[in-house]
């Protein structure tokens, strides 16, 4: 951990917001991608791979990412992440192809170390306690990055299908600007170049990961399925899935920014994550129901709530106790593990959901993530028997 000389106390909202910016843009084309795929050509079985193609180069390249990062700082390292997510945006804007597309979202996942960097700068500067609290702080940023980013996406694709890219380009562009000016180094360039060797928990990592890796999984499934879902049963716009997207941000969100800590301190991080898993497994569940009336009601938004805010318990819990679990020396390497382990979860899930929505119905796409969520209770409740509770000051 650095001191507060090391890293300045300012650098900590600057890393919030650099978060927070960044997944404007990825807010806005995210929602967007199944639809415009669609109607380019694709199936639900090609568009969900078409979704798993940024998690699939993540997967390869975090750790990698994670890696450099402690040894040559996490400020360039971020600056790269966000010249990269520039460039994927422009190519979003202007592809008329399914390959086009392919490759923006290849560009955008092969620099896009912004998150699990985010979350390490917050590493250096926090006590292993404080650690789910802060990853929690990189989670509220994503949120609320996620409510503003699918209304802009709404928006601007109701003007023209060029404008969501472009203006996504320009607002990534800007936080490369700002950041690359005022955004400080967490790991002074002496202590990272000669700090000694430190080797990768990986049995200690390994229960998180597995619990980290199932909850993502499930909630995966949203990415490719809900937006064809909303179209088929209740004749959605574009616009409208980016509102149901940007109140799912919400959800998590105001978990995130507001009742983490204080669950953390009250439950400890396996605890969360079971509460998490749990509300998300009855979230899925409710969601074929809600389709069944024909427009979305009281029921749906229910449903949505409950998976952003269960995810926004999981996630954060896990990824934390993986970092309290790691040395401060192996912290972007501990913590690109995790953002893989995430990214290959998204991998799998938009695939096996495409899939099964293709084969069957995306209801039934739904009650597999519920059964993804429940496995990741039953994970969190067999694989931590004795995990002690974690109280955070």
């Amino acid at each position: 951990m650095t001191t507060s000389a090391s890293l300045p106390r300012s650098a900590i909202p600057i890393v919030i917001a650099t978060v927070f910016i960044d997944v404007i843009g990825f807010g806005m084309v995210l929602p967007l991608l199944p639809s415009y795929a669609a109607r380019l050509g694709g199936t639900p079985g090609n568009i969900g791979l078409l979704v798993a193609s940024y998690s699939a180069i993540q997967f390869v390249l975090a750790p990698l990412w994670g890696r450099v990062s402690d040894r040559i700082g996490r400020r360039p390292v971020l600056l790269i992440g966000l010249a990269g997510s520039v460039a994927s945006y422009l190519v979003f804007a202007f592809a008329n192809s399914l390959p086009l597309l392919l490759l923006s979202r290849v560009l955008d996942g092969g620099s896009g170390a912004t998150v699990n960097v985010a979350q390490a700068y917050l590493a250096d500067e926090t006590t292993p306690e404080q650690r789910t609290k802060a990853m929690g702080m990189v989670g509220a940023a994503f949120g609320l990055g996620f409510i503003v980013g699918p209304i802009l996406g709404g928006i601007t694709a109701a003007i023209g299908n060029t404008l969501p890219g472009i203006i996504a380009a320009i607002i990534t562009a800007i936080n490369l600007i700002m950041a690359w000016r005022v955004l400080p180094e967490s790991i002074p360039a002496a202590v990272a170049a000669n700090a000694p060797a430190a080797r990768t928990p990986w049995r200690a990592l390994a229960a998180p990961v597995a619990v980290l890796f199932l909850a993502t999984l499930a909630f995966s499934v949203m990415y490719v399925v809900f937006p064809l879902f909303g179209e088929l049963r209740f004749k959605a716009s574009r616009s409208v899935v980016s509102y149901w997207f940007a109140y799912v941000g919400l959800a998590t969100a105001i978990v995130q920014g507001g009742l983490l800590g204080r669950l953390v301190t009250r439950l400890g991080e396996v605890g969360v994550a079971r509460l998490g898993a749990g509300v998300m497994a009855v979230g899925f569940l409710l969601i074929p129901p809600a389709g069944a009336v024909g427009a979305p009601g009281p029921l749906f938004y229910t449903a949505l709530a409950l998976l952003g805010a269960g995810f926004g318990m999981a996630g954060p819990a896990m990824i934390g106790l993986a970092s309290r679990r790691a040395a401060a020396t192996v912290q972007g390497r501990t913590l690109g593990v995790t953002q893989s382990a995430s990214s290959l979860a998204r991998i799998i899930g938009p695939i096996v959901a495409g899939a099964v929505m293709q084969a069957a119905s995306a209801e039934g796409a739904f009650r597999l993530s519920a059964a993804m969520a429940a496995g990741a209770l039953l994970l969190a409740a067999t694989l931590f028997p004795r995990e002690r509770q974690t109280a955070t000051p």
